[in-house]
């Protein structure tokens, strides 16, 4: 599971995102490069399971 968020553009890499999509007759949406995730011990599992139990939410460690 990963968590894409949009990247944020200075205005020149967007005129140059928009020019691309222009030539190609696409749409094309610029993500953030996600963060690799966090190899987490049997201790840090066991945590994270309990918050998701109480939260009732999905939780994802990426290395930091």
């Amino acid at each position: 599971m990963t968590c894409e968020r949009p990247a944020k553009l200075e205005q020149a890499a967007i005129e140059e995102i928009q020019d691309l999509e222009t030539r190609l007759g696409v749409t094309l949406v610029a993500y953030e490069k996600v963060l690799p995730y966090k190899k987490l011990t049997d201790d840090g599992i066991a945590k994270l399971k309990e918050i998701e139990k109480e939260t009732r939410a999905i939780l994802v460690a990426y290395e930091a």
